[in-house]
């Protein structure tokens, strides 16, 4: 009885497996994105990013250099600081690989960066990256 329900389960499984390869057909996508990577840039990548409270930059090399699109970079203050984010404005990065922003960090904590791209405007961001930056009194 045992060996005749294995028997049946095993036929039910091929049958649903046959089906469904039979039944949904294979595709590619049409459009392809280019596969990108985002990464922040600092002048001393041996220690953890930290500034003081006033003006930064920030630079966020984009690869391959061969890419179009827009980045953008938020910065997000830490949550019990009652700060509203700020954001740089769109830029395109038109086979040139870097993108900088300037923020006035106003208050001390964690603020969290994010830079987000889109191939052309109004679309979908379709990469992004975050880092965290230390921001002292």
């Amino acid at each position: 009885m045992i060996l005749s329900m294995r028997r049946m389960i095993v036929a039910a499984l091929m049958a649903v497996s046959t089906m469904g390869m039979a039944a949904v057909p294979a595709g590619a996508d049409p459009t392809p994105q280019p596969k990108l990577t985002m990464s922040f840039d600092y002048s001393d990548n041996s220690a953890a990013a930290a500034v003081s409270n006033g003006p930064f930059n920030i630079i966020i090399d984009v690869l391959p250099v061969t890419v179009n699109g827009l980045v953008r970079m938020v910065a997000v203050p830490p949550a019990d600081s009652n700060q509203p984010r700020q954001f740089c404005t769109w830029q395109w990065i038109d086979n040139n690989n870097q993108v900088e922003c300037s923020f006035a960090f106003t208050t001390g904590g964690v603020w969290s960066i994010r830079a987000i791209y889109q191939p052309v405007p109004k679309a979908d961001a379709t990469a992004s990256a975050y880092t965290n930056l230390r921001v002292g009194n």
